[in-house]
């Protein structure tokens, strides 16, 4: 269903845009530890994942609207098709939230990332390759 080159493949895998091989991040979903940890360079290609400084602020927006979408529609869930009351609803759904927030934050950066970076997997970045080594940061 998901194959190489399609951009959402990249986004669910957390695969990088250019090559669809390297990670974006270097732990699981389940890494609670360095959830917020990123490569600053593809260990595949070299492609450099922070473009220009504040590239990911436009993530906030793409995070928003996943979050929006997530109590909008399980508003419409618990209260109008499980007729829960609304302050129930809302805690029920700010506890969701808290617990997908690892996942928020990965696929909003990944679909941020996969707007402006498109697949050319014969495209490297050998400089870049070199600075790899796990470099990591916390952005």
């Amino acid at each position: 269903m998901l194959n190489k080159g399609q951009k959402l493949y990249s986004v669910v895998n957390f695969k990088c845009p250019n090559c669809h091989e390297g990670d974006l991040y270097p732990t699981s979903l389940g890494s609670f530890s360095k959830t917020f940890t990123m490569y600053e360079y593809c260990p595949s290609c070299g492609q450099p994942y922070v473009i220009e400084p504040g590239f990911y602020w436009g993530a906030m927006y793409i995070a928003y609207m996943l979050s929006s979408g997530i109590m909008l529609v399980g508003f419409g869930v618990l209260f109008f098709g499980f007729g829960l009351e609304i302050i129930p609803s809302f805690l029920i759904l700010l506890v969701l939230l808290v617990i997908l927030y690892g996942l928020i934050f990965r696929l909003a950066r990944s679909i941020w990332i996969n707007i402006y970076v498109h697949y050319k997997p014969d495209k490297k970045y050998p400089d870049n390759l070199k600075k790899v080594n796990n470099v990591t940061r916390k952005t």
